[in-house]
């Protein structure tokens, strides 16, 4: 996954063909992240409205506004800022599923999250960008809220309708690990896609190309790290899982929703924003493992 970044970095006419299909390898991934959830377990979060509602508030609100005060008091290109802002400010990235059950986190409250955050984000999304950095994304909340809901609702009826009709219990618990094998094809197709036209804006500005990266790698970990804390208490596995939401966030929704309203130096920031996503989950496998490993039951 994260190799496909650096390939579509130095092929860029690769990157060029992969690009028309970032959408349709994003509803793919989360479709066949949905056919890998524990059920039962995604019910039980369900009936935990509270707990549900604290996620939501942390990852949409506390995020964002941290974010802020922190970068406010550093100068940094208006660019970045609002990058960093609207970051912070998105919800999970959708193939975050997919790296949580890789990572052998709790998938099923990632998508419990999911679907509570795209639920909200039309709302928190629009009104905290004007009113954190004065940013108008242009678009209405009604608008936001059926993207965000074909969105989820068009992978979640494939996979429903798979799981249904196609694949027994037997059968996806066999091929567990083939199933994240096939996902982690449409990450790479993803990743790939979304470098098209970077090599050019870094031979122009590669000294911005460079502090966007070290603030994205920053922004990430903090992130995840802010997250996984407020929810400690929950035990490691869970609070890892929000700290990996809070963290790492669909960028590429909020570039689709901008259209061509972002600056050249927004747009560096939702493209290279990707690379601690694919990245940090190599070098950090270990850790995960081993806080896993040892958490109380």
């Amino acid at each position: 996954m994260a190799g496909a970044l650096v390939v579509g970095y130095f092929a860029q006419p690769l990157a060029e063909f992969f690009r028309p299909f970032i959408l349709y390898s994003m509803v793919i991934l989360l479709t066949v992240a949905m056919i890998r959830l524990d059920i039962e377990r995604l019910r039980s979060y369900a009936k935990r409205p509270l707990f549900i509602t604290a996620i939501v508030l942390v990852n949409l609100i506390a995020a964002p506004i941290l974010m802020w005060v922190i970068i406010m008091p550093i100068q940094v290109p208006a660019g970045l800022e609002q990058g960093l802002v609207l970051m912070a400010a998105a919800p999970m990235i959708s193939s975050a599923i997919a790296i949580a059950l890789i990572l052998d986190l709790d998938a099923p409250l990632a998508v419990a999250a999911m679907v509570a955050t795209y639920t909200v984000v039309p709302i928190t999304l629009p009104a905290l960008s004007v009113w954190l950095i004065g940013f108008d994304l242009g678009v209405s909340t009604l608008e936001m809220f059926a993207r965000l809901l074909a969105t989820i609702a068009v992978p979640a009826l494939l996979a429903f309708s798979i799981r249904r009709w196609f694949i027994s219990k037997k059968t996806l618990s066999r091929n567990a690990r083939a199933i994240d094998g096939f996902g982690v094809i449409f990450i790479v197709i993803f990743c790939l896609g979304i470098m098209d036209g970077i090599a050019a804006f870094a031979e122009a500005r590669m000294d911005y190309v460079i502090l966007t990266l070290i603030a994205a790698f920053l922004a990430n970990i903090f992130m995840q790290i802010f997250g996984t804390l407020v929810f400690i208490k929950l035990g490691r596995r869970q609070a890892l899982t929000i700290g990996l939401v809070t963290g790492n966030t669909n960028l590429g929704l909020v570039m689709v929703v901008l259209a061509d309203k972002a600056s050249p130096e927004l747009i560096a920031y939702f493209v290279l924003g990707q690379v601690p996503m694919y990245f940090l989950p190599v070098i950090a496998l270990p850790i995960y493992r081993r806080l896993i490993a040892d958490d109380s039951p």
